[in-house]
C-alpha cells in the first residue's frame, strides 16, 4: 500500500508541475490537499511518508478522531465538507482550514468557537459558481459581503474562495466555472489582497483547474484509490 501511495503522488505531483507550467502563472505554488475521508490511519501515515502534510476531512468527527490518532504539529486537517452548527466546535478544535464558509450565522458561530479554543483558522469562502440549486455555497453576488464579514472575523484568517465541480457539466462548461472563479478571486482580492487562494479542482480536473488559476487543489481517489 505504502509503494503504491508514494508512486499515485509522485505522479500527482509532476502532473501539478507541468499543470503551473502550462498555467500564466509559471512558478506558482499548488498545495495538494489529500482527501483522507473514511480512509485508514495506515493510509494517511504512508502519505505522510511521502511528504504529505494537508489532509482534507468532511466529517467532523472523523476529523478529531484522525487529529488525536495522529498527533502531529505538522499536519494541517482542512474541513472540506458542509458545517453543520452542532460542529462548530469540533472544527474550530480540530482543523488548521475550514473551505466551506458559505453564510453568516455560520461565519460567526466558528470564529466564536475559535476564540473560545484560543485557536485562529485559516477560512475560504465556498462559492456556488454554478448555481446549482442542491449544492453549498454563496451565490457569487453575496461573495464580497461575507468576505468583510470573514476578514472582520479575529480568528478567521480570510485566505480565498473554494467551489465545488459541476460533475454534470461538460469539459466547456466545466472550464467557464473555473474562469469565473479566478475572476471572482481577482475581485475579492482587490480589497482583501490576502486572500489569494483559489481551492478548486479535484481528481478528474484538477489540471484544467490549476491551469485556469486554482492553488489548493483536494485529491482523494487518485492518491489511495477509490472509496469502498
Amino acid at each position: 500500500m505504502q509503494t503504491d501511495i508514494k508512486k499515485n503522488i509522485g505522479k500527482i505531483l509532476e502532473k501539478i508541475n507541468t499543470s503551473v507550467s502550462n498555467s500564466e502563472q509559471i512558478g506558482k505554488k499548488v498545495l495538494l490537499v489529500a482527501v483522507s475521508k473514511r480512509k485508514s490511519l495506515e493510509h494517511i501515515q504512508a502519505a505522510i511518508e511521502s511528504g504529505i502534510f494537508h489532509f482534507g476531512e468532511n466529517y467532523a468527527q472523523e476529523l478529531k478522531e484522525k487529529n488525536i490518532q495522529i498527533s502531529s504539529n505538522d499536519i494541517n486537517w482542512h474541513f472540506i465538507g458542509p458545517l453543520q452548527s452542532n460542529k462548530v466546535k469540533l472544527v474550530a478544535n480540530y482543523a488548521s482550514w475550514i473551505h466551506t464558509l458559505d453564510r453568516e450565522k455560520i461565519i460567526y458561530k466558528l470564529n466564536n468557537a475559535c476564540k473560545e479554543s484560543n485557536n485562529v483558522i485559516n477560512g475560504l469562502i465556498q462559492v456556488n459558481v454554478s448555481e446549482e440549486p442542491t449544492k453549498s455555497g454563496c451565490s457569487p453576488s453575496e461573495l464580497l459581503n461575507l468576505a468583510g464579514i470573514v476578514d472582520a472575523s479575529s480568528n478567521i484568517n480570510l485566505k480565498g474562495i473554494m467551489a465545488l465541480p459541476n460533475i454534470h457539466a461538460d469539459s466547456k462548461n466545466q472550464i467557464q466555472e473555473m474562469k469565473q472563479m479566478y475572476e471572482y478571486s481577482l475581485k475579492v482580492q482587490a480589497k482583501y489582497p490576502e486572500a489569494k487562494e483559489i481551492s478548486l479542482g479535484t481528481t478528474s480536473d484538477f489540471q484544467n483547474a490549476i491551469e485556469h488559476g486554482s492553488s489548493i487543489v483536494r485529491i482523494g481517489e487518485s492518491i489511495f484509490g477509490k472509496r469502498l
